[in-house]
């Protein structure tokens, strides 16, 4: 099937495509949960909803959401939901985005095998470093708020797992009473080569102690470096990369800060709008080569590799990829935010260009539809989940 212009989705290339993927390929369960929720959003399958105008009256009936985390159609309402949250508790502080990222080696097999396990220890190790040099009175002497994502992909689909951290430039003295700024102005939060060499230590720790602990699976093509000795000098070599943290300079625009919140916080691995169709039998996307000073170019890719590459991007299930610490998390989290926006305002009241996501009235084009009847009909089985069973193709792969 050939298809071009704006109405090729990722849920189309998976109906289309997902049979021929899974004569060769095995999927997981979490994977195929995701990619049978996917290809059902907004179809009869997922049941009705009502819709009415909250200015003229006028009403619609309309498809149910998947509400997958995964799902390219999902995002954006739930994304306006949470930025809403998160602009009525946030303090008007300035704020630094963050990224950190480990290397592109072996690393990232042991990663795709022990998901659940890898991704708490790149978290950690990440939050420990940044609350490391925050605590530390030559660097700040203060509490920071931190918002963390892991993402685990690349322009292009590929896997590349780092986590974005929204940090606030400064934090709550100790004693709870007073604001400090960071010492180092809006250029950056704290010395970035320092901060990368705590986070590739702290990173090695965690790792060496989950092989301790037996909590890492290391089969098949890492069954190399299985043994103890293998794995040392598999450390060994990894010490020796660079852990690279990006920093970037800080900002206090509302408007930032509202992109940076919704745009990283709830992003999923590529979205439909830069799927151009397909040509000569390949799906074509627009991507960003970030290697070829940010220009914006078109990749041609087999279907099944499209695929593939998705399929490598879905999370453990239960999996929290957006986590809250520092000033923003913990039993005493409330008292420590309200004393912050005590002390330099609240972002509530900022205005934000933040469209409403609930659709508009095409009959008034003044007001939005608003959901009042939900129909949730059983969702049937879809036709590719039988033929995975009658295949043989539906595995359930443990990725804790």
């Amino acid at each position: 099937m050939e298809q071009a212009g704006a109405g090729l989705e990722v849920s189309d290339i998976v109906q289309e495509h997902l049979g021929a993927y899974l004569k060769k390929h095995k999927i997981s369960q979490q994977q195929m949960k995701a990619v049978n929720a996917i290809a059902n959003c907004r179809t009869p399958r997922m049941g009705y909803h009502l819709r009415e105008c909250d200015e003229c009256g006028h009403q619609e009936w309309m498809y149910n959401s998947c509400q997958d985390r995964h799902c390219p159609k999902c995002q954006w309402a739930e994304q306006y939901e949470w930025v809403s949250s998160r602009m009525a508790e946030l303090p008007k502080a300035k704020y630094h985005h963050t990224i950190f990222t480990v290397p592109d080696n072996q690393l990232y097999q042991i990663m795709l095998m022990n998901q659940k396990v890898m991704y708490q220890i790149i978290f950690k190790a990440a939050a420990e470093t940044l609350k490391t040099f925050a605590a530390d009175p030559k660097h700040l002497g203060a509490s920071i708020g931190m918002i963390g994502v892991l993402h685990t992909w690349g322009e292009t689909l590929n896997y590349h797992v780092h986590v974005h951290f929204l940090v606030t430039a400064g934090g709550l003295s100790l004693d709870g009473q007073r604001w400090i700024s960071s010492r180092y102005g809006e250029k950056f939060l704290f010395p970035v080569r320092a901060m990368s060499v705590v986070f590739r230590g702290k990173f090695i720790a965690m790792l060496k102690a989950a092989y301790r602990n037996g909590e890492l699976v290391l089969t098949g093509k890492l069954k190399g470096i299985a043994q103890a000795e293998a794995f040392a000098m598999f450390i060994k070599g990894l010490a020796r990369h660079m852990f690279r943290i990006h920093s970037k300079p800080a900002t206090q625009k509302p408007k930032k800060v509202v992109k940076y919140l919704g745009g990283y916080m709830k992003r999923v691995a590529i979205s439909n709008d830069r799927i151009v169709g397909m040509e000569k039998g390949k799906v074509v996307f627009r991507y960003r080569d970030n290697r070829d000073k940010g220009k914006r170019k078109r990749c041609h890719m087999d279907p099944r590799e499209f695929i593939r590459r998705f399929l490598t991007h879905i999370l453990p299930e239960g999996f929290v990829r957006v986590r809250y610490y520092g000033i923003l998390a913990g039993h005493d989290r409330k008292e420590k935010l309200e004393k912050a926006r005590e002390i330099l305002g609240s972002l509530e009241n900022e205005p934000t260009t933040d469209a409403n996501p609930s659709p508009r009235c095409e009959k008034c084009e003044k007001g939005n539809l608003q959901v009042i009847e939900y129909i949730r009909e059983p969702v049937s089985l879809w036709w590719v989940f039988v033929m995975l069973i009658a295949r043989g193709r539906y595995q359930y792969h443990d990725t804790s």
